[in-house]
């Protein structure tokens, strides 16, 4: 479990007893495996290498971040790496999971079209889904029920909770500030978006008599959560926060 290659040095992030049980079963004939195992890890080479290094002659980094003028260029570089790193990652993924097929172990999912979430727990919930649930099962759960029995109120149970959070998981990337700033980043996102929806719950519910005007709300939640999590980007990428803040300032047009 510890060395199994595929998935030891970035994800997925298997739960040890389901991956003992793939040991103990064969769970497929070994032609599909074969077949299956290919065809995934061809899709995330073709990720990995075609796409997401072609984003990434354009995308931002720190040396790119210094070379455009205009917020145009800028928004272009976020795009771009907002792509490249979902390919990039899933790619990889993809890879695992195929290589895991061909030794007849059945990898979990890590990625589930997290751009196209309505919200930021929905975001959450599809991206990078292995070490999300590890946070939640190992950290969030745990604080929560401790909080609870604590007789702390509901917000600061969420805020506490959510927040710190969101913080170990920007840490879990490296410990240094600006993967501290983004987790922070997603920590209030995230109770922004949950005080948010208890507040709209009831117009919401109206909302839902009418396919037209739920389709609307659904496609503005897609565009704010992802521009929410394209501009978190930033400082995911580029490690100086000074760097960080003159490029999410050059955005909206700022020198």
């Amino acid at each position: 479990y510890i060395i199994f290659s595929p998935s030891f040095v970035a994800g997925t992030i298997d739960r040890v007893e389901n991956f003992t049980q793939e040991l103990k079963q064969i769970s497929s004939p070994y032609h599909e495996d074969i077949t299956k195992g290919a065809e995934r890890i061809i899709i995330g080479l073709f990720k990995k290498f075609v796409i997401a290094d072609n984003l990434a002659i354009f995308s931002l980094n720190n040396q790119n971040a210094t070379q455009v003028n205009s917020a145009w260029g800028s928004w272009i570089l976020l795009y771009a790496f907002a792509f490249q790193i979902f390919f990039d990652f899933s790619g990889y993924t993809d890879i695992a999971i195929g290589i895991g097929k061909l030794l007849n172990i059945s990898l979990p999912e890590n990625f589930k079209q997290p751009y196209t979430k309505s919200n930021l727990t929905q975001f959450w919930n599809n991206w990078h889904m292995t070490l999300t649930n590890w946070f939640r099962s190992y950290f969030f759960n745990p604080l929560s029920r401790t909080l609870r029995r604590k007789k702390y109120s509901a917000f600061m149970i969420l805020l506490i909770t959510q927040i710190s959070t969101m913080v170990l998981v920007g840490l879990w990337h490296g410990v240094t500030l600006n993967f501290l700033i983004w987790g922070l980043w997603h920590g209030i996102g995230l109770l922004i978006q949950n005080r948010w929806s208890l507040f709209t719950k009831q117009k919401m519910s109206k909302f839902a008599e009418s396919p037209k005007l739920m389709a609307i709300m659904n496609i503005f939640g897609i565009f704010i959560t992802f521009h929410y999590v394209a501009m978190g980007w930033i400082w995911f990428v580029l490690a100086d926060p000074s760097q960080g803040w003159t490029f999410f300032i050059s955005l909206f047009g700022g020198a």
